[in-house]
């Protein structure tokens, strides 16, 4: 039912290892003296001491149990504290490895993955992992098989025919539910890859919820939820069949051992070879494993689905990571060139075909094409987010894997279509990974964007928080922001991604006039469909058909009357 190895591997995930076995062991040894007290106090007092009237006797040993009564107490809310500290921990580490995973996978794979799916393994999915071990497993091993292990010894003890005919009813029981627990297994898988694809389409339909209401998407949306939510229901249904089908088999069980009890006990009492008292305790054992079994059911159920929950975050653990074979300094970038670059994402559909292209600074170069031809794909090669297929990309007429890859992209400033805004302030939001950059060159660059008198209007000025939902900034100040960060990189190649088509007129001046600033002395790429944008490029490229179709100046492509003016014409 459980793969060991996997097991292994889930149990050793963390550094709480020797507490999850310290706390298991405990839990097994600490309520054992008290379970066998229990049992000889009740059973002297019931049968020697009370019918004898020996009350001073009956009054000690009772005033015992209640002190290891008292004591158990103590000790059961401490290993419960315990065991909160141990799982929350385990939580806190369980999400630091998937996310350092994330951050350190290579894209390409990432891209694979939907990102519901990855803020549900880094929320609930981590917190139920955190759990198997030191919860269900404990549960299990440590206190309910120990439980029911003690009771059915005591029980052999007191009357060695009716305890046998009751653990053999109890084993029977444990034989006819292992196809319950293999076929619940699977129901549990289906399950929960139904709820966490659920919570995905929920988190990407509430991230996008504008576009939804502006292409009028509600009710399509809502009947995917709906469709979603029908197969979690009826795996939930299936899953409850299989539970409630497994205690109704198992009540009846037990209620056959309380039978058998009762007739075995009751003939003893009328030969005169047998006592109420036995009678009372066995019922009483034959509920209390009763409970541990329900219990233990309850467990088992836990420890599957958090089983598969930590099959997921094993998975996402292992994700093919950024391979980074450089291993070469990169002060600067002076010139950059592509030769017979070729890209697939999958080994079939090709997206860029034998790209050639050779640039020196200073130089702006345009990229222009249809939606899917390609043009955002060509300069994601640039900072090694995707692997070429083909070809070579030089920088400084070296391959550029041959660089550090942190050294790379210390030279590439990137602004994409829609600003990254990271909830922090503004400062942090500018300054995030450039330790060197102080207030006063934040202030200077802002001031150059116009930035700095809407700053200053807020009460913390610099230090006000904002994320991306914030309305303390507008869509295109936002934007703006995404040049500040830019320019203060100061990145030797800057890639601009589209970055003036959610924007009035009125910002993508105010854009414009941030373009000479960071595009000062730089290699820059510009993916763009707004003309003014465009035309005072360096080097326009039009990407058709997966390669370079034209490449000239807007003057010299417009003379020339190809696939660029025709696209120009279409926009005018």
């Amino acid at each position: 039912m459980f793969d060991k190895k996997l097991l292994k591997k889930m149990f050793n995930f963390t550094t709480n290892k020797r507490k999850t076995i310290r706390r298991g062991v405990i839990g097994f040894v600490q309520s054992i003296p008290y379970q066998v007290l229990y049992q000889y106090i009740v059973f002297k007092v019931i049968d020697n001491y009370i019918p004898n009237k020996n009350i001073k006797i009956a009054v000690l040993l009772s005033s015992i149990l209640i002190l290891f009564v008292l004591l158990r107490l103590w000790l059961d809310i401490w290993m419960e504290i315990d065991r909160k500290v141990i799982y929350y921990d385990n939580d806190r580490q369980i999400k630091d490895k998937v996310f350092n995973s994330i951050q350190d996978a290579d894209i390409s794979e990432l891209d694979k993955i939907q990102a519901g799916r990855l803020f549900n393994l880094t929320t609930s999915q981590s917190f139920e992992s955190g759990q198997l071990f030191v919860w269900s497993g404990i549960g299990i091993f440590a206190v309910r098989l120990r439980t029911i292990l003690i009771t059915a010894i005591i029980m052999l003890f007191i009357d060695v025919q009716i305890a046998l005919i009751v653990i053999a009813i109890f084993i029977l029981s444990y034989i006819v539910l292992i196809p319950f627990y293999n076929k619940n297994m699977k129901i549990y898988k289906k399950l929960q890859s139904s709820i966490i694809d659920l919570q995905g389409k929920v988190n990407e339909y509430i991230d996008s919820y504008s576009t939804t209401k502006t292409l009028r998407l509600e009710e399509i949306n809502l009947n995917d939820i709906k469709q979603m939510l029908e197969k979690s229901k009826k795996e939930m249904i299936n899953s409850s069949k299989i539970i409630g089908l497994h205690t109704a088999l198992f009540a009846l069980l037990t209620f056959f051992a309380i039978i058998a009890t009762l007739v075995i006990g009751g003939s003893k009492i009328a030969l005169g070879i047998g006592t109420a008292a036995t009678i009372m305790l066995i019922i009483d054992y034959i509920n209390d494993t009763n409970n541990n079994m329900f219990s233990l059911l309850e467990h088992v159920h836990g420890f599957i689905n958090r089983y598969n929950c930590f099959i997921n975050i094993l998975q996402i653990t292992s994700i093919k990571k950024e391979y980074d074979e450089g291993d070469l300094e990169l002060n600067k970038i002076d010139s950059i060139e592509f030769k017979n670059v070729v890209l697939s994402y999958d080994n079939k559909n090709i997206i860029l075909d034998n790209i050639n292209l050779k640039i020196d600074k200073p130089m702006t170069i345009a990229v222009v094409g249809k939606s899917g031809a390609g043009k955002t794909s060509l300069v994601n090669l640039i900072p090694r987010f995707y692997k070429l297929t083909n070809g070579q990309i030089l920088i400084n007429g070296i391959d550029y894997t041959r660089y550090k890859l942190t050294e790379l992209r210390k030279n590439i400033s990137y602004v994409f279509q829609d600003p990254v805004i990271l909830d922090m302030s503004i400062k942090d939001n500018l300054i995030c990974g450039m330790e060197k950059i102080k207030l006063d060159d934040v202030i200077e660059v802002c001031k150059s964007l116009g930035l700095h008198d809407k700053i200053e209007q807020f009460e913390n000025k610099y230090d006000t928080i904002i994320n991306a939902q914030t309305d303390l900034l507008s869509y295109g100040e936002k934007q703006l922001l995404s040049f500040a960060r830019a320019i203060l990189k100061d990145g030797g190649i800057v890639i601009l991604d589209e970055v003036t088509s959610n924007l009035d007129l009125e910002f993508e001046q105010n854009v414009i006039k941030a373009n000479k600033i960071i595009l000062k002395d730089k290699i820059s790429f510009v993916i763009a469909h707004r003309l003014n944008t465009i035309k005072e490029a360096d080097l326009i490229i039009f990407i058709d058909n997966h390669h370079i179709a034209e490449m000239g100046t807007h003057e010299e492509l417009v003379a020339k009357q190809g696939l660029y003016y025709e696209l120009l014409s279409k926009r005018n």
